[in-house]
């Protein structure tokens, strides 16, 4: 298991982090900086939107494909979420992995979570993210 902390800010003492609780078989498909998700060092919003853009918005027909809208990218959370997968998975290392490993047994095993934590340790689990979702998105 993979576990990396980040401090996203820090104010008057009071300080926020991310913390990376990732499956040890992931650990080739991350971005090299992808604990810096959410900081003030993050630097892929526009990659990041761009790439929802051709995945989602631009690959779709909205008059005739209204239902993929209404379910997914109308859906802010969903768009939350596929922001954050972008964020910290490289697609083309992702798109090795899929050529590696053709059949995945137990995804839900494999996972990303991510918190924030704060200087009190008070902990909140943001996203609990499986290969299968990652797989959904690309």
């Amino acid at each position: 298991m993979i576990e990396k902390k980040y401090l996203i800010e820090e104010d008057n003492g009071y300080a926020r982090f991310n913390l990376f609780e990732i499956s040890d078989e992931l650990e080739e498909i991350l971005t090299d900086d992808y604990y810096t998700y959410n900081s003030k060092d993050f630097t892929k919003s526009e990659f990041v939107e761009n790439l929802y853009k051709s995945n989602f918005t631009e690959k779709y027909d909205k008059d005739t494909q209204s239902e993929i809208f209404d379910l997914y990218i109308n859906n802010e959370k969903f768009k939350e979420k596929v922001f954050f997968i972008y964020s910290v998975i490289d697609k083309d290392k992702y798109r090795n992995f899929v050529e590696k490993y053709s059949e995945i047994e137990n995804p839900d095993d494999i996972t990303i979570k991510y918190s924030v934590i704060d200087s009190d340790n008070t902990k909140v689990l943001m996203y609990n993210i499986s290969i299968a979702d990652i797989a959904f998105v690309f």
